[in-house]
């Protein structure tokens, strides 16, 4: 019985050891690409298809409710953040509010309190009244009107520190809006299946729409696509290895490649399983701006119906006769089309163009 126990031992020993050799084995197989990446802080469950995850805007699709409709701590925020053409708009609406309203105080106590007033009807004098406050609102005072009186000095008085105050929030916000630093990052329409040494491989174009000068850049790729697990629909996603994914200076456009290997999540898929599984890249792009001292960032998103399949990107520069370089940047997301080789194809894509 001892004897048979010791010859044992060894082959347990042996058996376990062999086990963890193929356990070890088998998790080598599986590459970090194929390892889904749950720290996107996107929500994992399909919600409905064909729709992005981050906008054309590069803003995350998302509208949140249940917030109070006003909240006093965001509002620089959305006054900094906001497009030209609403803060504009604003600034106009608020003025002109402004005037309006103290010149109805000023005609409710009345126009004779007011010198040289010439409007001969109601709403000529109203108007008198309306350009007298954005005069004291602005602390021009060209001289013709003034007030006379307790009642309308301490309206003029009171209007012309709300100018104040009011020009010197509007003059922050300016100052913040132009020195905020933002990145312009100009990008192909298309993201493109094309050759690439002796396969394929998935590329899309970028480049800095800014004259400011960009180092240390810094780009990340994820692909995002919806798995059938348990008989349920979820979404996942995985990191996709770059060609390159960060370079120091960033001058001209760059081409971002990931290569189609085996290791891919995008191996063997063709142009039907980028619909059906409705993929879509994930594009963080990061650099430093040495204009503004300070890091910027910018979002992309291509979904399915974005990919070109079988194309390059053409060269969008071309050299002048003084040696320097020319740089189209409207020519950043110009391709044509090329044959994909043939050991590339997916089933079932094979003769198809």
């Amino acid at each position: 019985m001892n004897g048979d126990r010791v010859r044992r031992i060894p082959w347990k020993e042996e058996s376990l050891s062999q086990s963890s050799i193929n356990i070890n084995q088998m998790a080598l197989k599986i590459s970090p690409q194929q390892q889904s990446d749950d720290n996107t802080g996107l929500s994992t469950r399909v919600q409905s298809r064909n729709q992005r995850s981050i906008r054309p805007d590069g803003s995350f699709n998302i509208v949140n409710r249940g917030l109070p409709f006003i909240q006093p701590s965001d509002v620089y925020q959305e006054l900094i953040t906001m497009p030209w053409l609403k803060f504009n708009m604003l600034v106009i609406t608020a003025y002109t509010i402004v005037n309006t309203f103290f010149a109805v105080i000023y005609f409710l106590i009345g126009t004779q309190h007011l010198t040289n007033i010439e409007g001969a009807t109601e709403w000529e004098k109203f108007l008198d009244a309306f350009f007298f406050s954005a005069q004291s609102l602005t602390t021009v005072g060209y001289g013709r009107v003034a007030p006379v009186g307790i009642p309308a000095s301490s309206v003029a008085a009171v209007e012309s520190l709300v100018g104040l105050l009011g020009f010197a929030l509007a003059t922050g916000l300016l100052y913040g809006r132009f020195s905020r630093p933002t990145a312009k990052i100009v990008h192909s329409k298309n993201m493109i299946m094309a050759p690439y040494l002796d396969g394929t491989a998935l590329m899309f174009r970028i480049a800095n729409g800014r004259k400011t000068q960009l180092v240390e850049v810094e780009v990340t790729v994820t692909m995002g696509k919806i798995m059938t697990e348990n008989g349920k629909e979820i979404r996942r996603f995985f990191p996709l290895s770059l060609e390159r994914s960060k370079i120091a200076m960033f001058p001209m456009a760059w081409t971002v490649v990931h290569p189609i290997t085996e290791e891919s999540p995008a191996y063997g898929k063709s142009q039907h399983d980028y619909v059906r599984d409705d993929i879509e890249l994930l594009i963080y792009f990061k650099a430093y701006d040495e204009t503004f001292s300070d890091t910027v960032h910018h979002r992309i998103s291509y979904k399915a119906h974005d990919l070109v399949w079988g194309a390059k990107f053409v060269i969008n520069y071309e050299q002048l006769p003084d040696g320097s370089t020319l740089h189209h940047l409207n020519k950043v997301g110009d391709f044509e089309r090329v044959p994909l080789p043939a050991t590339a194809q997916a089933p079932g894509e094979a003769g198809q163009s």
